[in-house]
C-alpha cells in the first residue's frame, strides 16, 4: 500500500464519520419515539407554565439505610414568577422563589457574539430551551421541594467582596424553618447550596436534600463540527460514562461515594458535585418530554428543637476552561469531550496550555505545538519521504516497465518487485510512520475543536479563532499547500486513482471553509513543514 493509498482511505473515512455522524444526531428517537434533536428556535417568549400531568421521578431504592428512600417531587418547568437576581464578576443568575431553582444563567465573560452586548445563556426557562438547575429537601411533606416558596429579603443581589451568601428562606405550619444559602466565590463558577433546618417541632426528622437538572433535548452540532450534547456522570470507579438522552430510561439507578453528574454542551456544561466523602444515589429520567438526572444525599437526622446545617451541594455553571476545571472534582476534565482518544488528546491539551502560558497567544501555542509534534516525529516522517521520494525516482523506470509488460500483469509484479529489490526500495516503509502520526492528528483536532479557550480568541486578522475563516484565507492556503504535496509525490500508477488525489485539494478546501480557524492555521503549518521536509529530502535522492 503505498502514501496516496493511505491518505485517500483516510480521508474517505473521515467524511463518512462527519456524515453518519450528523444522520445518527439527526434521527435519534427517545423510546415514544418521537425525534430526540429539535432544531434550535430563536424565542422570546415569557416563561413557560408548570405542566400538572407531570408523575413521580423515582429516586432509587435505598442500598444503605443511610440513603433517602422517598421520591423526589415531579419535575416541572418553573414557572418563576418572582425572582431573585445575582450579579458576581462571572455569572448573572435568576433564582426562582419557588423552590429556589436556577431557572436562568449568563455568563459574562462570554459575549453570545464577537463583541455583542448580552451574554450567552446557558441556564434558561425560555420554551423549547428549558434548562434549569433544580433543588429541594426530602420528606415533601415537611420539607421544602423545588415546588415550595421561598422569601427573600431582597431582590438583587451583587458581589461587592471575595464572597456573597444569598439566603432564602421557607417556614412551615409546624414552625419548622429551612433557610437556603446560595454560595458564591469570586472568580468562581461554583454554586454552593447549602441548607439551615430548624426543627422547631416536637419529633426528630430525618432529612435528605436532592439536586436535578432538567432540560429539553438540543442538537448543538454541525455536520462539520459534530460535538457531544447530553448527560454524563462519573462514579467512585473513576468510570466516566456519556448519557446520550435516549437512553436516560436505560440507565441503571446507582450509587456512588463522591462523583458528580453533568448536563454537557460544546464549550459549556453544568455539574452537579456532592460532598465526596459520601454515598449518594444517582438517576437518569425521561419526563413529558424533559430530561433529567438527579443526585439525592444521604438523610441526616434533626432532632426536635435544634438547628443543623446539611450536607453541601456544588453546582458548576461555567465553560470547559482546562485550569478551572481540572482541580474542581476527580475526573471532571472528562466532560472536554477528546472522544477514544483521550489519552493522547490530554497530554497535547496540557502541552498547548503551558505553551500559552509563556507566548500567551492560543494562535502562536498552535503554530509552536505544530512544531514540535513534527519535530517528535522528524524520524519517522522522514523514512515515509524518503521512501516517496525514491518511489518518485523510479517513476520513469516503472512507466516503462508498464508500457513493456502492461498486458502481463503476473510478468510486471515480477519485474517491478525486482526492480524495488535492486534499487533497495519498499514501497510499504511510508505507510507505517503515516499511520503511527494519524491518532496525534486525530487528538490535535479534537482537542481544538473542544477549546473553549478560542472561543472569540482573535489572531492576526482572524477576530475568533474558533469561527471559520471570514475571507477565506487560511482554507485557500490549506488546499493551495495540499496540491503542492501532491507534486512532490510520485503520481498514483492508476488513472482513476489519480483524478481522485487531485480533486481532494479542492474537496479539504470546501471542507475547511467551514472548520475554525484554530484548526485550519494547524493544518496550514503541518503541510508547509511537511512540504519543506519532503522538499529537503527529494532534493538529496534527487540531486
Amino acid at each position: 500500500m503505498n502514501n496516496q493509498k493511505i491518505f485517500l482511505i483516510v480521508a474517505i473515512l473521515l467524511s463518512l464519520f462527519l456524515l453518519n455522524e450528523q444522520w445518527d444526531r439527526q434521527h435519534a428517537v427517545d423510546t415514544n419515539g418521537n425525534l430526540i434533536y429539535q432544531p434550535k428556535t430563536a424565542n422570546t417568549a415569557t416563561n413557560v407554565a408548570s405542566n400538572t400531568n407531570d408523575q413521580a421521578l423515582n429516586v432509587p431504592s435505598a442500598i444503605s439505610t443511610t440513603l433517602a428512600t422517598a421520591d423526589v417531587p415531579i419535575a416541572k418547568e418553573t414557572n418563576s414568577g418572582s425572582f431573585v437576581t445575582v450579579n458576581t464578576d462571572l455569572l448573572t443568575l435568576e433564582i426562582s422563589r419557588k423552590g429556589g431553582t436556577i431557572t436562568n444563567a449568563w455568563l459574562n465573560d462570554y459575549p453570545i457574539e464577537l463583541g455583542s452586548e448580552p451574554k450567552f445563556q446557558l441556564l434558561s426557562d425560555k420554551s423549547g430551551e428549558l434548562f434549569q438547575a433544580q433543588s429541594g429537601l426530602l420528606p415533601s411533606k415537611q420539607m421544602p421541594t423545588h415546588h415550595s416558596f421561598f422569601s427573600s429579603g431582597q431582590s438583587y443581589y451583587q458581589m461587592q467582596g471575595d464572597s456573597l451568601v444569598v439566603p432564602l428562606i421557607w417556614k412551615s405550619e409546624n414552625g419548622t424553618v429551612v433557610t437556603k444559602n446560595y454560595h458564591f466565590t469570586k472568580g468562581s463558577y461554583v454554586v454552593n447550596v447549602d441548607y439551615q433546618v430548624s426543627n422547631n417541632s416536637n419529633n426528630s426528622v430525618d432529612v435528605t436534600s436532592y439536586t436535578q437538572l432538567v432540560r429539553n433535548a438540543l442538537d448543538q452540532s454541525n455536520i462539520m463540527m459534530p460535538t457531544y450534547t447530553g448527560g454524563a456522570k462519573y462514579d467512585d470507579q473513576e468510570v466516566f460514562e456519556k448519557i446520550a438522552f435516549d437512553e436516560f430510561d436505560e440507565q441503571p439507578k446507582t450509587t456512588s461515594k463522591g462523583g458528580w453528574m453533568a448536563m454537557i454542551e460544546h464549550y459549556f456544561f453544568v455539574a452537579m458535585i456532592p460532598e465526596a466523602q459520601n454515598t449518594h444515589n444517582y438517576s437518569s429520567k425521561i419526563n413529558n418530554g424533559k430530561y433529567l438526572l438527579t443526585i439525592v444525599n444521604p438523610a441526616q437526622s434533626v432532632a426536635a428543637g435544634t438547628t443543623t446545617t446539611l450536607s453541601t451541594n456544588a453546582l458548576y455553571i461555567g465553560p470547559k476552561e482546562q485550569e478551572r476545571i481540572d482541580s474542581l472534582a476527580p475526573g471532571l476534565d472528562k466532560t472536554v469531550d477528546y472522544g477514544i482518544l483521550f489519552i493522547i488528546a490530554k497530554p497535547l491539551s496540557e502541552v498547548l496550555h503551558w505553551i500559552y502560558s509563556f507566548v500567551q497567544s492560543w494562535g502562536y501555542a498552535i503554530i509552536i505545538l505544530t512544531i514540535l509534534i513534527k519535530l517528535a516525529f522528524y524520524k519517522l516522517s522522514e523514512k515515509s519521504y524518503r521512501s516517496m521520494a525514491g518511489m518518485r525516482k523510479l517513476s520513469p523506470r516503472l512507466a516503462k516497465l508498464k508500457e513493456t509488460y502492461g498486458d502481463d500483469k503476473q510478468k510486471m509484479g515480477q519485474k517491478t518487485m525486482e526492480l524495488y529489490k535492486k534499487e533497495k526500495i519498499n514501497p510499504a516503509a511510508g505507510c507505517l510512520p503515516i499511520l503511527v502520526q494519524i491518532p496525534v492528528f486525530i487528538s490535535l483536532y479534537w482537542v481544538l475543536l473542544e477549546m473553549v479557550e478560542l472561543r472569540q480568541t482573535p489572531f492576526w486578522y482572524l477576530l475568533d479563532l474558533s469561527a471559520p475563516d471570514p475571507f477565506y484565507i487560511l482554507p485557500l492556503i490549506m488546499g493551495v499547500s495540499m496540491f503542492v504535496q501532491q507534486k512532490l509525490n510520485p503520481p498514483p500508477p492508476d488513472p482513476m486513482q489519480a483524478k481522485i488525489m487531485m480533486a481532494l485539494p479542492f474537496v479539504f478546501t470546501i471542507f475547511f471553509l467551514w472548520f475554525p480557524s484554530g484548526l485550519v492555521l494547524y493544518w496550514v503549518v503541518n503541510n508547509i513543514l511537511s512540504i519543506t521536509q519532503q522538499w529537503i529530502i527529494n532534493k538529496r535522492i534527487n540531486g
